[in-house]
C-alpha cells in the first residue's frame, strides 16, 4: 500500500489532522519535558500550549487552509485557543477530582479535549 502525498496535500481535513498531530507532539514534548524537570503542573501545561499555539497558527493558516496569516485571523485564533485552554484546564481538574493521580494522564486528557474543541472552532469560525 502506497501513500499518495499529493492527495493528502489537497485534502484540507487530512492536512488539519497532520498539523494537529504534529502540534500535539510538539506540545506534549514541551509539557512532559517541563513536568519531568520538576516544573509545576499548570506552568508546564501553559508553556506547552504557548509553543503549540504559535506552531499551530502558522501551519494551519499557511498549510491547512492555504491562506496568509493576518491580524484578524490571529485574534480569532487566539480567542479559540483561550476557549480551548479553559476547556483543557476544566478537564484536567475534573480528571484530578475523579481520582486520577498520574500527572501525564491528566495532561493528555486535557490535551485531547483541547484538540477536539480546537478543530471544531477553527473549522467553523476562525479560518472561514
Amino acid at each position: 500500500m502506497s501513500i499518495n502525498l499529493a492527495s493528502i496535500y489537497r485534502n484540507q481535513a487530512l492536512r488539519y489532522c497532520l498539523v494537529g498531530g504534529m502540534n500535539t507532539a510538539v506540545t506534549a514534548v514541551v509539557i512532559i519535558t517541563l513536568t519531568a524537570a520538576g516544573v509545576g503542573l499548570y506552568f508546564s501545561n501553559f508553556a506547552g500550549y504557548v509553543v503549540g499555539v504559535l506552531f499551530s497558527f502558522i501551519l494551519n493558516t499557511v498549510f491547512t487552509f492555504s491562506s496568509k496569516p493576518s491580524a484578524t485571523k490571529l485574534l480569532k485564533f487566539l480567542t479559540c485557543c483561550g476557549v480551548c485552554y479553559a476547556i483543557n484546564l476544566f478537564t484536567m481538574n475534573i480528571a484530578m477530582l475523579s481520582g486520577a493521580e498520574n500527572v501525564y494522564f491528566v495532561q493528555l486528557t486535557g490535551m485531547f479535549f483541547y484538540t477536539v474543541s480546537g478543530f471544531i472552532i477553527n473549522k467553523l469560525w476562525v479560518m472561514k
